[in-house]
């Protein structure tokens, strides 16, 4: 037994000994059509529509005035969103860590710009080594706040008041200690100072800028913790920290001012002694 169809002639019998499925391809002429649409019980004729059965069909650029500017701000806000996702998810890390090292510059150039236009440091307006031991010390910070936060997180998930204290209360403790000596030491390390110039330091100037800590960051953090996802901490952090570092910059460099606990009062002290003796 045969089946006749057009243009195509198939045996069953001869088919059906071969397998037991049965394909049977029919090949019809190409033709042209028109896309019809249903609006309101009629058909209407498509005309934005174009292709032939042998190919995917395509819609007709049909932009009116203004479309066009719609479509690029679309497409820039959908690459914007997908940017966002990624740096506050699949490389979480590498955006705190990065946005700790430019956001300490940033601070470190508002405060070389007040040098600069009080008169306070005779170089050049901006010092690019300075820029580079700012950011190395602020990238290395970057990895202890971003465990530490997900660890204070993890053990503490509900943004309580008592929770909320415990985090302000860890993070003054612990984590400004931590940052103020990799602040100094990392600084001090790149400017080639010894270890006891490096001490000296951290101790003449440790006790401001631990007192500068207490005032600034409970109201910050609290802020910080009790609003903000943890994926945001770091990022917030840094954000206050480019404000807080124009003045950790102000006492790092002394901007010409000398503390009251710096060495110099010593050293004036021999001086004066031995003009006295003299």
């Amino acid at each position: 037994m045969s089946v006749v169809t057009r243009r195509v002639a198939v045996c069953l019998p001869t088919l059906l000994q071969q397998s037991c499925r049965l394909s049977i391809r029919i090949d019809l002429p190409l033709r042209k059509f028109t896309a019809l649409t249903k609006s309101n019980g009629r058909i209407i004729k498509r005309s934005d529509v174009i292709g032939d059965g042998s190919k995917a069909f395509g819609r007709r650029c049909t932009h009116g005035k203004g479309e066009t500017s719609q479509d690029v701000t679309f497409v820039l806000l959908r690459w914007s969103k997908q940017i966002w996702d990624k740096m506050f998810g699949k490389y979480l890390l590498l955006t705190n860590v990065l946005g700790s090292g430019v956001l300490m510059v940033v601070g470190d150039v508002i405060a070389q710009e007040y040098e600069y236009r009080h008169g306070l440091r005779q170089q050049d307006r901006y010092d690019g080594a300075r820029m580079y031991r700012m950011f190395v010390a602020g990238a290395l910070q970057g990895p202890l706040h971003h465990y530490v936060y997900k660890w204070m997180d993890r053990v503490m998930p509900h943004p309580t008041f008592i929770n909320i204290m415990k985090k302000i209360l860890i993070d003054q403790l612990f984590m400004s200690p931590a940052c103020i000596v990799i602040f100094f030491y990392s600084i001090c390390y790149l400017e080639r100072q010894t270890l006891q110039e490096t001490n000296d330091e951290l101790i003449s100037k440790f006790p401001y800028i631990y007192l500068l800590d207490w005032l600034t960051w409970p109201a910050a953090q609290y802020i910080n913790f009790r609003y903000l996802d943890t994926k945001y901490r770091v990022a917030f952090v840094n954000v206050c920290t480019a404000v807080y570092n124009v003045l950790m910059s102000y006492i790092k460099h002394d901007f010409g001012i000398h503390l009251p606990l710096e060495p110099k009062t010593a050293v004036t002290t021999e001086v004066s002694t031995t003009a006295s003796k003299t």
